[in-house]
């Protein structure tokens, strides 16, 4: 000790050591260190005593899905680093994995929340009709285990990292924001075919005019045409077809999001809301129908007038 100064580096580094040695004390992990030492420490034939191997730890990915639009137009989005073309999936510099989906899906494996709003700002207007309010799915991905599966906690373990096993979990996680999405729609067009069940019950109409139906009947039709179109998204993916050995793993990652019973569901309340439609199409139709017959009355009434004037008064 002759040879540290009170003011030296090294007589500083000391005192952090001793500060830091007293506080993990004062906590009562002394103790327990001290076991694990006498634990550690068994006779082997080459020595008294040796060392336990140091603990490894599984490596633990995060896997998030961003549903950011309605669509991703790939044009320009060309890579020649990347391992898929549809869906469009790369590797970045820093070691992680995008994934991104025409339905306006980016999946995003091993990156921070800064790069992948980085990642997202990149998109710029090939994100077609923007969603103020993301639908957001958080996965974690333990890899090195000795098989591929789901826990009940829903950590998701696989032997390795490679691209086919990446892109069958983005494809599960990239279904589920986008129904997460048609779920949410879903629920106002809904409240709008209740509006027209109440109407109907209490021997009214709806919309009170023919703009009004018109106006019910667009929604309809719209809904259906955006919404249908990710009904597909529980098909088996293309990667299944190149390495069916991953069939198994993809069953486990639909039941574990529960994506075909969401899918029947959602392709349920379709049908209701085509039903809706097509019901206000037959009342619109009707009501035109009436209408050019009351024309087509009021034609003959006035050529009958006009007959009786032209035989008494003239």
């Amino acid at each position: 000790m002759s040879g540290l100064w009170p003011n030296s580096p090294e007589m500083a580094t000391l005192a952090a050591r001793n500060a830091a040695w007293h506080a993990v004390a004062s906590r009562g992990l002394w103790r327990y260190m001290r076991q694990k030492v006498l634990h550690c420490l068994t006779p082997t034939p080459q020595g008294p005593i040796s060392p336990c191997p140091p603990e490894t730890t599984a490596p633990v990915l995060t896997a998030r899905a961003h549903q950011i639009g309605e669509r991703i137009d790939f044009k320009g989005l060309e890579r020649a680093d990347s391992f898929s073309k549809n869906p469009l999936a790369f590797r970045t510099p820093a070691g992680g994995t995008v994934v991104l989906f025409k339905t306006g899906t980016a999946v995003f494996i091993n990156m921070t929340p800064i790069e992948e709003e980085e990642t997202i700002r990149g998109l710029g207007a090939r994100v077609g009709d923007p969603l103020s309010e993301r639908e957001v799915e958080t996965a974690q991905i333990v890899t090195g285990a000795e098989d591929d599966t789901v826990t009940t906690t829903g950590v998701i373990q696989l032997k390795t990292d490679d691209p086919p096993r990446l892109l069958l979990i983005a494809d599960a996680l990239a279904g589920s924001v986008s129904m997460a999405l048609v779920e949410r729609n879903l629920g106002g067009a809904f409240d709008r075919v209740s509006h027209v069940a109440r109407s109907f019950k209490s021997r009214t109409l709806p919309g009170g005019n023919s703009a009004g139906i018109l106006q019910q009947l667009g929604e309809s039709l719209d809904i259906q045409s955006r919404l249908a179109g990710r009904i597909g998204m529980v098909d088996k993916p293309d990667v299944l077809w190149d390495h069916p050995e991953l069939e198994r793993l993809w069953t486990k990652l639909i039941d574990d999001y529960d994506l075909k019973s969401r899918a029947n569901a959602i392709d349920q309340k379709l049908n209701v809301i085509r039903d809706s439609a097509k019901t206000l199409g037959d009342l619109l139709a009707t009501r035109t129908s009436h209408r050019l017959e009351w024309y087509i009355i009021a034609l003959i009434v006035l050529e009958i007038l006009i007959g009786f004037y032209d035989r008494f008064w003239k």
